[in-house]
């Protein structure tokens, strides 16, 4: 009975031990626990990508793009990731801007429809994003918001067309195919959405290379009477 005792005492005496030994170390290490379960946060905090949303000028400039954009206006941005490069490279005469999507106030607040894909969901839903995530300085360098000459009936028809295609679900269209208007890719959304609210099939270029042709980016822009209401390239 004396041994049994005197085991149990042990035990007791080894689980409190343990148990302080925890203690300790949750008090005095509290703070790399915490590191430990908040890796990711703690790793933000120091990217560029932080630093260039955490800049107060670039805050600034991203919100005042709120009181400035219009129905119809074309907003452009400038990603900084690898698809983003690809798209700046397919511009044949200006490669700053690699993502369009068209600005519709409703609800008071301006929002973007645009059509983009990545590696993980490379035929994601056509999107509407709004405009501060869309031009978040965060996820890009600059944006652009450009204005065509559009009338009232072309303006409605544009958001109803855009709205349309939204609601539709269209998807992505991860083989670049400008015959297809299942699938749309960012600036094919653009450029078919203004052709059917203009009814005018000449209204933007399409660029040509080889037996292949495709919207570019700046073939949305470069019309001669495509106003450029604002340009920003954030502070790195």
């Amino acid at each position: 009975m004396e041994i049994n005792h005197q085991k149990k005492n042990r035990k007791l005496h080894g689980s409190l031990l343990i148990g302080m030994l925890i203690l300790f170390g949750v008090v005095y290490q509290r703070h790399n626990i915490e590191r430990w379960r908040t890796p990711k946060s703690q790793i933000a905090d120091n990217t560029p990508n932080a630093k260039r949303a955490a800049n107060p000028w670039n805050k600034k400039h991203a919100d005042s793009a709120i009181t400035i954009v219009k129905d119809g206006d074309i907003v452009l941005r400038s990603g900084n990731d690898a698809i983003s490069e690809f798209f700046k490279k397919a511009n044949t005469k200006d490669r700053t801007f690699s993502h369009a999507g068209i600005v519709f106030i409703e609800n008071g607040y301006p929002f973007v429809y645009n059509c983009i894909g990545n590696a993980d969901d490379p035929e994601a839903l056509l999107k509407r994003d709004s405009l501060n995530a869309y031009i978040s300085p965060y996820n890009n360098i600059g944006y652009a918001v450009y204005r065509y000459k559009l009338n009232a009936a072309q303006l409605n028809k544009l958001q109803a067309t855009s709205v349309r295609y939204f609601k539709e679900k269209r998807r992505f269209d991860p083989h670049f195919d400008l015959s297809t208007d299942t699938l749309l890719y960012c600036t094919e959304f653009v450029y078919k959405a203004v052709i059917e609210a203009t009814g005018d099939k000449e209204y933007l270029p399409i660029t040509k290379a080889t037996n292949f042709s495709y919207v570019s980016v700046d073939n949305l822009f470069l019309r001669k009477d495509a106003k450029l209401v604002c340009k920003i390239g954030y502070i790195h």
